[in-house]
């Protein structure tokens, strides 16, 4: 019998399929087995996805695989998801592959160790500190493959060690470990949030920390500073280098460069709280001697600067500061401080004194000391310019029946007495009672030290101001007669008035 030519068609075709079926199981198990070996997988994509529902067990190893090549990759999504689709089986399917439940486990702490990682990392972004205790606590974190997890890991225990004082150790990690990912994989620095500043700048200390300490060694055997031009980035956490940096420079010119350097140092002491060996200290000493009398004088005035910062004045006891200076910084913050003890008097001179020093010195002053001389230039226009609008607001007032109307602004002090005697009068017949008690106060203690009488207008005002409060005085013991004797309110009032010694009222006055 002669079969048909269909039939030996369905079986030529069946032995194709079950072939290519076999070589893909093959294919299949050897992949398996390199994921179980070495928790990775040389061509993922080669591999056909089994059935679902027909080769179960396979698919869940086709998902696992995937999920763990999803979280290399940094898909955290779709790893995510495939974790869940895996948890949709039954343990029982887990338990028929061998090394199954293990491997899922271990790709289920790597999960959450990212997750840990990045809840660390967000606050070491924000404080600075790293908690290295939780850190390596994450025993995980050792066996990830996903790249961004690693550099953050990498780079916070390099943080860590260099915080400590480890230096060599922080630059072995990041030479060897956070930058080969950054620079020698498919890893972008700029994929990690927050990394490439923090990264930039360990990196730049790094290539600049032999150099230091080749110098400072030199310096250190020699008693003389060569000098460092590099700026060094400052970490905190372990400023030492930036110590050392300051130290060659302020060293090496003392003149110039030994104050400021000396003051970063103290300030960033400081605000640090960190603590110098034997050697550091030394130096650190050394360059406080070497400003010799220039040095005294500079901490005089220091200390009077920084009373002069922190309470935004200064008083003529505190002026016990010098002129002479290595530098011209100094000697500009003397004359700051001159202008605002006596804006009405030497402020005009001084402001001349320190244009002239930065157009002939060619100065670079500090952002705080430029701050202040903009400040006193400020002050000395401001001052000009309320001594200009009192006179208009003085007339505005009178004749507005002795008020303000709209906006308009009265200076807490002016240089001619008399503007304040008028800033006062308008404050105190526009306030209430109290107030206005306080400013007829400073009027009198003012016109003590007068050797002239007030105008005619404003004398009339100050008997206005004098007349509001005795009202106000007077209504007052009237209501307290009224509660203390209803009765016979005339005896009680005058009693009061006598007791409490507020006078007769005064006389208005005509102009």
């Amino acid at each position: 019998m002669q079969l048909p030519y269909r039939f030996f068609y369905l079986i030529f075709s069946f032995f194709l399929f079950s072939h290519h079926l076999s070589a893909q199981t093959v294919n299949f198990e050897e992949t398996w087995k390199e994921f179980l070996d070495n928790n990775k997988i040389s061509n993922m994509s080669a591999l056909n996805k089994p059935s679902k529902y027909d080769d179960p067990l396979n698919y869940i190893k086709y998902l696992l695989m995937n999920t763990n090549n999803s979280f290399c990759q940094s898909e955290m999504d779709r790893a995510e998801s495939l974790m869940a689709e895996i948890n949709e089986f039954s343990t029982k399917a887990y338990d028929r592959v061998p090394k199954f439940t293990e491997k899922k486990k271990d790709l289920e702490a790597k999960i959450k160790a990212y997750y840990d990682i990045e809840v660390i990392w967000q606050e070491f972004l924000e404080t600075k500190e790293v908690d290295i205790d939780k850190l390596e606590s994450i025993e995980a974190a050792k066996r990830l493959c996903e790249k961004q997890t690693l550099a953050k890991y990498s780079y916070m225990i390099a943080y860590d060690n260099f915080c400590k004082g480890n230096v060599n150790r922080a630059k072995a990690i990041i030479e060897n470990r956070t930058l080969r990912l950054t620079e020698k994989t498919s890893l972008r620095v700029e994929d990690v949030e927050g990394l490439k500043p923090e990264l930039a700048k360990m990196k730049l200390l790094f290539q600049n920390i032999t150099q230091l300490e080749d110098k400072w060694n030199e310096y250190v055997e020699t008693g003389i500073s060569p000098g460092f031009t590099t700026e060094l980035p400052l970490f905190p956490c372990y400023p030492i280098p930036n110590i050392k940096e300051w130290l060659l420079k302020g060293a090496a010119n003392v003149c110039d460069a030994g104050e400021p350097m000396f003051e970063k140092i103290k300030e960033l002491q400081a605000k640090s709280g960190v603590e110098l060996d034997n050697e550091l200290t030394q130096k650190l000493r050394a360059l406080e001697s070497a400003l010799e009398d220039n040095q005294d004088r500079v901490a005089t005035l220091n200390k009077t600067w920084r009373k002069f910062i922190k309470e935004g004045e200064i008083t003529k006891a505190d002026r016990d500061y010098g002129y002479e200076y290595c530098r011209n910084e100094p000697l500009v913050r003397a004359y700051i401080m001159d202008g605002f003890t006596n804006i009405c008097g030497i402020t005009d001179d001084r402001l001349r004194e320190i244009e002239e020093l930065e157009r002939t010195a060619k100065a670079k002053f500090s952002k705080e000391t430029i701050a202040k001389v903009n400040d006193l230039q400020a002050a000395f226009l401001q001052y000009q310019t309320d001594e200009a609008d009192i006179n208009l607001l003085w007339e505005e007032f009178k004749a507005q029946s002795d008020t303000l109307y709209g906006d308009y602004r009265l200076a807490n002090y002016y240089c001619d007495h008399i503007y304040d005697v008028k800033a006062w009068i308008m404050r105190g017949l526009m306030a209430d009672c109290k107030q206005s008690q306080y400013y007829l106060e400073q009027i009198d203690e003012i016109k003590k030290s007068l050797e002239f009488e007030f105008a005619l207008d404003i004398r009339c005002r100050v008997t206005k101001l004098r007349i509001k409060i005795w009202d106000c005085q007077a209504e007052a013991l009237a209501k307290l007669a009224r509660i203390q004797a209803p009765d016979a309110f005339d005896e009680k009032m005058q009693e009061l008035i006598r007791e409490y010694g507020i006078g007769e009222r005064p006389v208005p006055c005509e102009e």
